[in-house]
């Protein structure tokens, strides 16, 4: 009986300990798409993808031109693309450790 505690009592230690070490980090990634010759542009479509966890659900940005996507794992760098209908207008990355993190996309 001892043993079998004593077993039950190290699976639920291991357990908590890698709680904390095991819990992956999220935090949002937020902006505003801004064209030079028009100011804030809303209704444009915002993707992030990351090379391995693949493509986000887009987000549109509302009519002052600001994004926000919630809860986005920390895994590194992710691609920030902006469309206006299927043309792509913009793609850069960003570099992704957690933390909330703001990225403007700048138009022509």
């Amino acid at each position: 009986m001892n043993r079998r505690l004593f077993i039950f009592a190290l699976a639920m230690t291991a357990g908590m300990a890698c709680g904390n070490a095991c819990a992956q980090t999220v935090a949002p990634i937020y902006g505003q798409v801004i064209s030079q010759a028009r100011g804030p542009v809303g209704g444009v479509t915002v993707s992030l993808v990351h090379p391995t966890l693949g493509r986000s659900t887009p987000v549109f940005t509302d009519s002052q031109g600001h994004y926000f996507f919630a809860n986005v794992p920390s895994q590194g760098t992710y691609y920030v693309e902006a469309y206006w209908g299927n043309n792509l207008l913009y793609r850069d990355t960003v570099n992704y450790s957690g933390g909330s993190v703001s990225h403007n996309i700048n138009l022509p």
